[in-house]
């Protein structure tokens, strides 16, 4: 649930609804204000903000006013005007459908880097880094998403399984595991009741959900934003959901292989070389120099 929709859903107290109003209408304005400086401008007292977050769900204010703040900012990006849901129409050329679904893919990926948090991210790699397997829990047709990545992760060595029945995984996962979690929505119930598992069992697992306040995202140990530009169900296509999880997904495995490269590249092209020696190609652009020509370069 996206933290305006939260917003428009909980019922304050004249008071509180005065704060509520004025954060609202400010937006990015309130960034650098205090606590004090908006009770002021809100005409309520310091505590009334304190309880406006507590019935929002936040510890505080300042966790309340950083997420509006982050919200605010992802919602105020502006877009070329393709609709999500429907990024062609009826009577479009080929070439103009080819054209749109370009500029959603970009802008999706673009997007969803903007959402990347460095703290976040470097968590997330680290908690990979030291798993003894990585399991994906995700409900369908995300698993066919998830299969390049766990091909890629074969290829340095690491062990990735694509989870059917995440409830069954959950329990046989060990803190020395790490969960990767994939919903767009964030409150498949399947799901969160896993993550409720692994909590319970302190397996460490990161959440891939969209930019809203998710409980997944809640009860995980880092967490990664979607591009959220497609409704759940009104739509011809998940174009920018899937092109945003295979960027993610990509981010991963990249960060990982850069977390010990040498190690890494020695192996992904040493097995290449065995594997792959019989793909040959016309195309210069394509064609691989002969190991020993590499190596003096």
């Amino acid at each position: 649930m996206l933290l305006l929709d939260k917003i428009q859903a909980t019922s304050f107290s004249p008071g509180e609804q005065s704060a509520v109003d004025f954060m609202l209408e400010q937006k990015e304005g309130i960034r650098d204000m205090t606590v004090k400086e908006i009770a002021a401008a809100a005409y309520c007292a310091p505590s009334t903000l304190i309880r406006v977050a507590h019935k929002l769900g936040f510890e505080g204010w300042n966790a309340l006013k950083e997420s509006f703040l982050e919200e605010t900012e992802y919602l105020s990006h502006q877009h070329s005007g393709v609709d999500a849901n429907f990024p062609f129409f009826k009577g479009d050329t080929d070439i103009t459908i080819s054209e749109n679904l370009a500029v959603l893919e970009c802008e999706s990926i673009m997007d969803t880097f903007s959402m990347l948090d460095a703290a976040q991210l470097h968590k997330a790699t680290m908690m990979l880094r030291h798993a003894k397997i990585i399991y994906i829990l995700t409900a369908y047709p995300n698993h066919e998403l998830t299969g390049m990545f766990r091909e890629q992760m074969l290829r340095i060595g690491r062990t990735v399984v694509v989870v059917h029945q995440p409830l069954y995984a959950a329990w046989l996962m060990t803190p020395e595991d790490c969960a990767i979690i994939l919903s767009y929505s964030g409150e498949t119930g399947l799901l969160v009741e896993a993550a409720r598992i692994l909590n319970e069992r302190k397996v460490p697992f990161i959440s891939i959900s969209n930019v809203g306040e998710t409980t997944l995202a809640r009860r995980s140990q880092a967490t990664l934003k979607l591009c959220t530009r497609e409704k759940l169900y009104s739509k011809i296509g998940s174009f920018s959901s899937e092109i945003s999880v295979f960027y993610l997904l990509h981010v991963l495995y990249a960060c990982l292989f850069e977390s010990d490269y040498n190690r890494n590249v020695e192996r992904k092209l040493g097995i290449s070389r065995r594997v792959e020696a019989r793909r040959h190609s016309t195309t210069s652009l394509l064609q691989e120099e002969e190991p020993e020509d590499a190596e003096n370069r």
